[in-house]
C-alpha cells in the first residue's frame, strides 16, 4: 500500500471518528432520557400482555397467580416511566462553557479559514478591485498618487516628473523597495 493511500486512509478514520463523537455529543440528553422511557413502556407493555396471556391461558394456579404479579410489577414499571416522562418537561438541557467557547471557536477559525482561502486564491483580490471600481475602499495612498500623476501629465500644472515619482516612493514603500531592485539590476 502506498504511503499516500495511507495517509487517505487514516484521514477518512480521523474524520469517521469526529463525526460519531460530534454525533453523540450534539444528542440531547432530555431527549435520550424520553426515548429511553417510551423504550421502558413499550417493553413493559408487551411483557404485561404476554403475562396476561400467560395468566389466560394456563391451567395451573401457581403460574397464573406469578402472571398476575409480572402484569402489576408492569404496571409499576410503565407508571414510572410515564411520571419520568412527566417530570422531564421540567427539566432543561444546558450546554457547558466549554462547549460554547468550542462553538465559538470553531465558527471564528471557519470565518478566518474562508478569508485566508480567498485572499490564497487571489479571489479576495477580485472582490477588491470590484469595490474599487465601484469607487470604495480605494487607499489614501492611491488616491494621493493619483491625484499628483494627473497633475503631472496636465500641461498648465507645474509638477515635474521627479515630484510624482517622490510622492510615489512616499506613499507606497514597496514601490520604494521595486525602485531600488529596478535600480541595482542596471
Amino acid at each position: 500500500m502506498s504511503s499516500n493511500t495511507l495517509y487517505w486512509n487514516r484521514i477518512k478514520v480521523i474524520l469517521g471518528v469526529y463525526y460519531c463523537l460530534s454525533a453523540i455529543a450534539c444528542s440531547s440528553p432530555k431527549a435520550q432520557i424520553d426515548s429511553a422511557a417510551i423504550l421502558v413502556t413499550d417493553q413493559a407493555n408487551e411483557a404485561r400482555l404476554i403475562a396476561e396471556d400467560i395468566s389466560t391461558t394456563t391451567q395451573e394456579p401457581e403460574t397464573a397467580l406469578k402472571a398476575d404479579e409480572i402484569v402489576n410489577l408492569q404496571d409499576d414499571i410503565i407508571e414510572t416511566a410515564s411520571e419520568i416522562r412527566t417530570e422531564l418537561h421540567g427539566v432543561q438541557d444546558t450546554t457547558p462553557w466549554w462547549a460554547r467557547m468550542i462553538s465559538q471557536l470553531s465558527v471564528v477559525l471557519i470565518i478566518l479559514g474562508a478569508i485566508v482561502l480567498l485572499w490564497q486564491t487571489g479571489i479576495g483580490m477580485f472582490i477588491k478591485k470590484i469595490f474599487w471600481a465601484m469607487g470604495l475602499f480605494i487607499p489614501k495612498r492611491a488616491l494621493r498618487s493619483a491625484e499628483v500623476d494627473l497633475k503631472m501629465l496636465d500641461e498648465n500644472n507645474p509638477l515635474s516628473t521627479r515630484e510624482s515619482v517622490a510622492v510615489r516612493r512616499t506613499s507606497d514603500p514597496a514601490y520604494e523597495y521595486a525602485l531600488k531592485r529596478v535600480r541595482n539590476r542596471r
